[in-house]
């Protein structure tokens, strides 16, 4: 009888035993949440801005234009930056009076600008919220203009550059922007067509200045 009391209780130990084993303690559900946040030094985005301005030091090739300033301008660009640090950009401006000075030329011309660029930036924040930029490239610069007895206007364009650089400033996905920039027109060695086109062309020939801009910039 005590073999068998003996028996019976090392079987009731490793049952129990057992049991609790078998009892795995369950980790409680995370409570924790990913809010989604805008990481600008890391993010591959898309980039466009609105800006107006003014410019000076014109200059030209043409010995028959006196050169003083641009008036007014307005503009804007799309880019699309890699990893926030390097990519292309697209920029457009308009001066719609131009001042320059001319016996043959009736009011100011106006001067467009459509460059293809390569942007670079640097993000500086956790968010990227500072970003330094130099942009620069080639395109098409036109000008256009009234000249007296003759009906109509006249418009020519040619191949430009620019390179220009800034800040832009940003509250999460909006912000601001400052830019001063350089344009600059190729040369024109053969003029062609009517005198008034031909008188647009040595105007355009050459035709260099520095403009500064700001405005609103939007990160996407």
């Amino acid at each position: 009888m005590r073999l068998a009391h003996y028996l019976f209780a090392v079987v009731l130990t490793f049952a129990l035993a057992g049991s609790a084993a078998a009892q795995v303690t369950q980790p409680p559900p995370s409570t924790a949440t990913t809010q989604p946040t805008y990481v600008g030094a890391t993010v591959t985005h898309w980039l466009a801005s609105g800006f107006v301005g003014g410019g000076w030091a014109v200059s030209t090739d043409s010995p028959r234009v006196d050169t003083n300033s641009t008036g007014a301008n307005f503009g804007g660009q799309v880019a699309w930056l890699w990893h926030g640090y390097v990519g292309p950009e697209f920029l457009a401006n308009w001066t719609p009076s131009f001042d320059v000075t001319s016996a043959l030329i009736d009011g100011s011309p106006h001067v467009a600008n459509y460059m293809a660029n390569a942007i670079g930036a640097f993000p500086l924040g956790a968010d990227g919220q500072f970003q330094p930029f130099i942009s620069g490239g080639f395109g098409r610069t036109a000008i256009g203009a009234d000249f007296l007895n003759v009906e109509g206007s006249s418009r020519k364009g040619g191949w430009g550059s620019n390179i220009g650089g800034g800040v832009m400033a940003f509250v999460n996905k909006v912000g601001v922007r400052g830019d001063i920039r350089y344009y600059h027109a190729n040369t024109i060695d053969t003029f062609s067509g009517p005198v008034d086109e031909q008188i647009i062309q040595s105007v355009l020939s050459g035709l260099a200045y520095w403009q500064a801009t700001g405005g609103v910039s939007f990160r996407w």
